[in-house]
């Protein structure tokens, strides 16, 4: 079986890497995209197997010619630059899209708006008349320039073209079919870039053993900090601390959270700008037992995965599908609307060693690579069969 992924430059790429080898040891081929003007990889370690092409309109053509000589092509991600592909390749039937989530959840033509609370929005996200004019001026610009739409709606439109969607849990593509962002067709494959041998290598045993909260997993305004913040700042926290990663993402954003955190929780906040060694960050993961996940999208779904494992109590919002999916396969999660209130006794209260042990049988059993791997090889048998 030949197999091309095509895929931006980022980490996520070596975790696939370690899957495809171990199904399909030298049967792929991966085409490294980078930005104008960039030479060599930052995150993606560059393999025999492996080769980079620029991201450009001269490229486009020269990638779809490339995909003809392969029974599978993989998209991770869905860029603007893999959006003309599918929308200009005459074997889009090949093509499987490994959903990564920005696509369409950070995309202004479809849900950015749907998934920042309301007083994020208003704090974060009013646009100015500078922004407002630089919208309208990009529609012509990309058809003149282009002859494309916009890089938002260009997506849009692959995406109701591709046939086969890959991501851990069936409950985000009924989500997108019934917005009418899939085909109706569309077939769901089951993937994901966190298998736990991969996630927990070396750490295994590691559970935790704090009363501390973490708190989101990035200085994203799509974790809705500010929302969380209104919901903690009702409960005593006594020696708690509210540990909020920020070392990933808008550094501006980063820091008006920590002020208005500071002003809120005071010593009890803790914001984390550094990237800090492996070791260490673990060990200050696992003294908390209590996460705040709120995003109203599926997003740190490794972070979610790994705190599971180590024994956490997991809140996350109702509306984000991963939720429902955590409680289809009978994990112990639960809902910050429902569940983090303050008359909840039992709410800043860490998991039992029962429910724990609970917890780490089904990931073992949902998520662990021989599960993964026996369905991959499932599904892709079948689709070069259909083919």
């Amino acid at each position: 079986m030949k197999i091309l992924h095509i895929a931006p430059d980022e980490k996520f790429i070596n975790n696939i890497y370690f899957q495809f080898n171990k199904l399909y040891p030298n049967q792929n081929k991966y085409l490294i995209l980078l930005e104008k003007n960039v030479e060599t990889t930052r995150y993606v370690s560059i393999e025999d197997h492996f080769s980079t092409l620029t991201m450009s309109k001269k490229n486009i053509e020269k990638c779809i010619k490339e995909t003809n000589g392969y029974e599978i092509i993989i998209l991770h991600g869905l860029n603007y630059f893999q959006s003309q592909i599918v929308l200009n390749a005459n074997n889009s039937n090949k093509f499987i899209w490994f959903f990564w989530g920005g696509e369409l959840y950070d995309n202004a033509s479809a849900l950015r708006e749907k998934i920042i609370g309301e007083i994020t929005f208003q704090k974060f996200h009013q646009k100015s008349w500078k922004d407002k004019i630089k919208s309208l001026i990009r529609i012509p610009y990309y058809f003149i320039k282009f002859n494309t739409s916009i890089p938002e709606k260009s997506i849009i439109s692959a995406a109701g073209k591709i046939k086969y969607f890959g991501i851990l849990h069936r409950e985000e593509l009924e989500y997108f079919k019934q917005l009418g962002y899939l085909s109706p067709t569309v077939s769901h494959i089951c993937m994901t870039y966190y298998p736990l041998e991969y996630i927990f290598k070396g750490i295994e045993n590691i559970k935790v053993n704090g009363n501390n909260i973490l708190l989101g997993n990035s200085s994203s305004s799509s974790n809705n900090h500010l929302e969380a913040f209104n919901i903690l700042k009702s409960f005593n926290l006594d020696d708690k601390n509210i540990i909020v990663p920020l070392s990933y993402g808008d550094k501006r954003y980063g820091e008006t959270i920590t002020e208005i955190g500071k002003t809120l929780f005071g010593k009890n906040l803790q914001s984390l700008f550094d990237f800090m060694p492996l070791d260490k960050y673990t060990i200050l993961l696992s003294s908390c037992n209590v996460v705040v996940m709120n995003h109203y999208r599926q997003q740190a779904v490794g972070n979610i995965i790994a705190m599971l494992w180590m024994g956490a109590k997991v809140y996350l919002d109702e509306q984000n599908t991963f939720y429902h999916y955590l409680r289809r396969i009978g994990i112990e999660v639960f809902s910050i609307k429902a569940d983090l209130k303050v008359d909840n006794p039992l709410a800043l209260v860490g998991l039992s060693d029962y429910q724990i042990d609970q917890n780490r049988k089904i990931l073992q059993r949902e998520i662990g690579f021989s599960n993964i791997k026996s369905q991959l090889e499932q599904r892709l048998k079948l689709i070069v069969g259909e083919h």
